[in-house]
This record gives C-alpha cells, structure tokens and sequence, in this order.
C-alpha cells in the first residue's frame, strides 16, 4: 500500500517524497483515524489496503464497522462476514458482527455471533456482556443472568454490565438482586444516570418510594434531559397521591420530548384523578396519536368519555383497550383483552 505524501521542504530543495507504508502501518494510522473521530480518512486507508490485499480480514472488519455506523449494515454483515471467511478465530469480528445483528433485533444471530467470540476466546468478557444482553431482548433471561455473571467474574469492574445484570434481575422481579447490581454498579461509576434510574424503578417496585424518588432526582441532576426519569419521577409521586406534582413531572417529560407517549398517558391519568377530564381526555387522545398500541390509554379514554356522560364513545374505547368477560355456559369464563394492531 502506498501512503506517498510530499512534504515541503522550508530549504528550498526539491520536495521529499515519504516511503510507502506497509500493511500493518497503515492499519495502525487508520485504526488511530478511527479513534479520533476521522472515519473519512481511516475508511480511504482500508480500502487502499484492501486494493493490495483484497482478502485482508482486519482491513475487512474494521471497513464493516465503518460501514455500519453508516447505517448500511448489510454492507457491514458482508464484509465481517467476508473477514471471517479469511480468519475464522477473529473473535473480534465476531464480537462486532454480533453487535450489527443486535442493533439490527435480529437477536438470533447476534446470539450465534457472540458465542463463536467466546468459544475462540473464553476469556472474552466484552463478548460474554454482549450476548447476555442479547438474550435478555430474546427474553431468555435466565441464560442472560447466566452470561453477564460469567463477564464479571472475568471483569468485575464494567459497570455497565452490573447495570444491565440489574436490568434482568428486575425483569423477573428479583428487587434485592436488581438492587444490589446497581448499587454495584454506582460503586464503579457514581455518575451513571441510568443506573441510578433504573434503581429508581426497583426502588419504587420494594414499596420504598422515597429511596426511589431521590434516585430518579439524582438521574436528571446527571442528564437534565433524561425523560424517563423525568416520567418515572412523576410515577413516584402519583404513587403517593401527590397528583400535583406528577402532573410537573410528566410535563417536563413532554417538553422534553413532546413526542413521549407515555407521558402524555400518565398525565392523562394525573389530571383525571384530579377530575379535570377535558385536560386528561385531550392527554389520552395525544398519547394514542403517538403510539396506537397504548390499550391502557385507549381503556381509560374510554373511562373518562365515561364519566364525561360519552357514553357510546366511552364504552367503545373501554372495550378496545381493557377488553370484555364473556360467559358461556358450555366453555366456561374468557377474557377478550381488547383490539391489537
């Protein structure tokens, strides 16, 4: 590869022409370009590299993780997958075609991915962290809890991965464990706004609304613009009766992000308990424009017409989101549980 480069020479002599680099210089400056934020110019060397050495699997992968970021992750899937042809132990290409494939939600094949990482090298912790949460989105979360373990017995100081062995604890309701992740999680990284969020969350689920409430605060003194904490702190507070000072906080959600559907339901459910029901029916109608598949929205819209003498339209909406008990005499009870896109 050529990386021929003429330098000026403050003499006046004729100008120096730098030798070409090699292979593997080029792949350090590139990898450095890459470091810094430069993706043009390390991009440009790859492909130099690539126009000597078509099948090199390093100049291969790093060209798909370029390509990825660019959001042309099929061009990404081929050129790892083409590197892996040419190495097939390059665990770190396997690493980062698992990460496209989970981007992407194809869980499977981020799942396969990350487990040809670990068996070419056991001691891949990043790769271990990468599959459990893989798993977790295929709601195999047992198998999650499983591999995050073996990525901090590795490594126990990621916290990120404590955060989301947290995560999946509180998927399945274990609060101590959930718990006890996050605070792990902290110890490592004070500032973690989403830990401190999501321990907000488990927090709230213990009962223990205070404790929950001064999290959710230190997650928005973190990231000011964090509006699911903004929205879980309004939770808090509607679980206490304080249907006030939910209503701010859902408020300051949708400022954020005026978009936020589930803000706009739960400040819908503040205003109605306040009985402003115009305010909560509007709340409701602008969270389901939002995201349609919000049947609690749709149900307590219909409860709302309800008490606002709309009777048609309330029991229609009721029926659509919180669905019907039917009795039959032949098949016993069943639960229509509402209209589903």
């Amino acid at each position: 590869m050529s990386e021929n480069e003429s330098r000026p020479d403050l003499e006046g002599n004729k100008p120096k022409v730098q030798p070409p680099l090699s292979i593997e210089d080029g792949l350090t400056l590139a990898r450095q370009h890459q470091g810094a934020g430069r993706i043009g110019q390390a991009e440009r060397i790859y492909r130099q590299i690539l126009e000597v050495e078509p099948s090199h699997p390093v100049a291969l992968h790093l060209l798909g993780v370029i390509a990825h970021m660019a959001g042309q992750s099929s061009t990404a899937i081929e050129l790892i997958n083409t590197a892996l042809a040419n190495a097939p132990e390059y665990f770190g290409a396997h690493c980062n075609l698992g990460n496209v494939f989970l981007d992407l939600g194809r869980f499977d094949e981020a799942i396969a991915s990350y487990q040809q990482a670990v068996a070419v090298k056991p001691d891949y912790f990043e790769a271990y962290s990468n599959l459990g949460l893989a798993l977790h989105n295929a709601d195999k979360v047992d198998a999650a809890i499983s591999n995050y373990k073996k990525s901090l017995s590795i490594n126990p100081k990621i916290a990120n991965t404590h955060c989301n062995l947290g995560n999946a604890y509180l998927s399945k309701g274990q609060l101590d464990n959930a718990i006890a992740s996050y605070q792990q999680a902290l110890s490592i990284d004070p500032d973690f706004a989403e830990v401190h969020c999501n321990l907000g969350s488990a927090l709230k689920d213990q009962g223990m609304i205070e404790g929950a409430m001064e999290s959710y605060r230190k997650a928005i003194s973190l990231k000011p613009d964090y509006i699911v904490a903004h929205n879980n702190l309004g939770t808090a507070f509607q679980k206490i009766g304080n249907l006030d000072q939910a209503a701010v906080h859902y408020r300051q959600a949708i400022a954020i992000a005026p978009t936020y559907a589930n803000a706009h339901s739960n400040l819908g459910g503040a205003l109605w308990g306040l009985r402003r029901l115009d305010e909560a029916a509007e709340c409701y109608r602008t969270a389901l424009e939002n995201d349609p598949t919000l049947y609690e929205a749709t149900g307590s819209l219909g409860s709302v017409l309800l008490a606002m003498g709309k009777t048609r339209e309330g029991l229609e909406m009721e029926t659509n989101g919180f669905g019907v008990i039917n009795f039959n005499a032949n098949s016993g009870l069943s639960y229509n549980f509402g209209k589903r896109a």
